[in-house]
């Protein structure tokens, strides 16, 4: 049998301002590594929607022009409904993988932003139970 004082609520939410700390951090470190991956590419180009594969498959070709002025045609899977023949894509490149991809906006900034909230929230709940837990008594 297990004594009641073996386990106490008390003690498991000393560790949630830690916990939320550190899951704070793992989610600007998410973000800060997508906004460095959005900075090493060579920018957004235009591009031209030239065919699109059936409904399962979600595929469309797209033709555009890189950074060295070449024109390519390349098949990209998407999950925008809205995209037929025709339609104007914005295509992000890097050269230097041969990789590109639909542009999908500002997909970094939600995370930092609340990756930051977490982490003040998180280093505040830990200096208060920090200061409780170690706080002087005054004599008087």
């Amino acid at each position: 049998m297990t004594s009641s004082r073996s386990w106490r609520p008390e003690a498991a939410l000393l560790w949630l301002p830690l916990v939320v700390l550190v899951g704070g951090l793992a989610v600007v470190w998410a973000g800060a590594s997508m906004l460095a991956d959005v900075n090493r590419s060579a920018g957004l180009f235009p591009g031209r929607v030239v065919a699109t594969g059936v409904r399962e498959h979600r595929i469309a070709d797209v033709e555009y022009t890189g950074p060295d002025g070449l024109t390519r045609t390349e098949t990209f899977e998407y999950n925008d409904k809205r995209i037929a023949p025709g339609y104007r894509v914005l295509i992000r490149v890097w050269p230097g993988e041969r990789r590109a991809e639909f542009d999908e906006g500002d997909k970094h900034t939600g995370p930092i932003v609340y990756g930051s909230l977490l982490t003040l929230l998180g280093a505040a709940g830990t200096v208060l139970l920090f200061v409780r837990h170690h706080r002087v008594r005054r004599r008087g």
